[in-house]
């Protein structure tokens, strides 16, 4: 897509299944060097770190066991990043934690929010929320050194946000939402950008009860996308093909391949910030 990606350093949360495996891959394949962090050990995290090094290379990839709930567990991963590769340009803040949580089949049953029980909330919360705080705190002054840098915030539909049922997940992704909005207006006066990307609906991963690559699961609105549906648009917004856009909403499913880059780009994204007092 853009050679200005080559030898930037990145890190994707959650980056070893998925929404983040598909990205980790992407970024690679553009010549990135990427950290990939999950909250435990898993063959997943290697089999993804093993997939990037088929494209990019022994030096493209670091594997990182982080609970990004963790602050101390983030900073051990930052210092990790930089003993390695010197520099962080690129955060994706992917790691979530999501409904099936709460019940393995919250499609069909929309648990109450008085049925929750108050540690998996607080799981939640501190995973897609504080997470959040936790990467970028420590990322922002690694970019600001180098001089440029790029947060991209992983969210959801608009509709999932509000949807029956999905109390504590919705609400940590409209904070998300206004979380990156507040960060972009921080961030304005730095060669750093924030903005949100979501996949436009659901996605076959882990998120939706079932199993990963069952072709007969579908998500409250319909059929599943495939994970890669997200590659172009965050390589876009890792790129400095992006370089003025901050504070937006990208929508990956928007993204269209048959048009310019600049095209898809303007097609596919939407303000966050709403200029109006109610």
């Amino acid at each position: 897509m853009d050679d200005t990606i080559s030898g930037k350093v990145a890190i994707i949360t959650g980056g070893g299944r998925g929404l983040g495996k598909a990205m980790a891959l992407g970024l690679v394949s553009e010549g990135a060097k990427v950290a990939i962090t999950a909250s435990t050990e898993s063959q997943e995290l290697e089999q993804t770190a093993l997939e990037c090094k088929e494209i990019g290379g022994q030096d493209c990839i670091l594997t990182i066991q982080a609970d990004v709930s963790d602050y101390s567990k983030c900073e051990e991963a930052m210092t990790k990043v930089v003993n390695k590769w010197g520099a962080l340009s690129i955060l994706i803040n992917n790691a979530g934690r999501g409904m099936t949580y709460v019940d393995k089949n919250f499609v069909k049953n929309r648990p109450k929010l008085w049925d929750i029980e108050t540690d998996t909330w607080n799981m939640i919360i501190n995973t897609n929320l504080n997470g959040i705080f936790n990467m970028s705190k420590l990322a922002i002054p690694l970019m600001m050194k180098e001089g440029w840098g790029r947060i991209i915030n992983i969210s959801t539909s608009l509709m999932t946000m509000q949807r029956r049922g999905y109390s504590p997940y919705g609400s940590t992704k409209w904070a998300v939402e206004g979380l990156t909005c507040i960060l972009a207006q921080d961030l304005e006066e730095t060669n750093i950008t924030a903005n949100i990307l979501i996949p436009g609906g659901a996605t076959d991963t882990a998120m939706i009860p079932g199993e990963v690559g069952d072709k007969s699961r579908t998500g409250a609105d319909g059929n599943l996308f495939e994970p890669e549906i997200m590659v172009k648009p965050s390589q876009y917004l890792s790129s400095e093909l992006s370089d003025d856009k901050n504070g937006l909403r990208f929508v990956a499913k928007l993204w269209d391949d048959k048009v310019s880059i600049d095209e898809a780009a303007n097609r596919s994204s939407f303000e966050i910030k709403r200029n109006r007092t109610y």
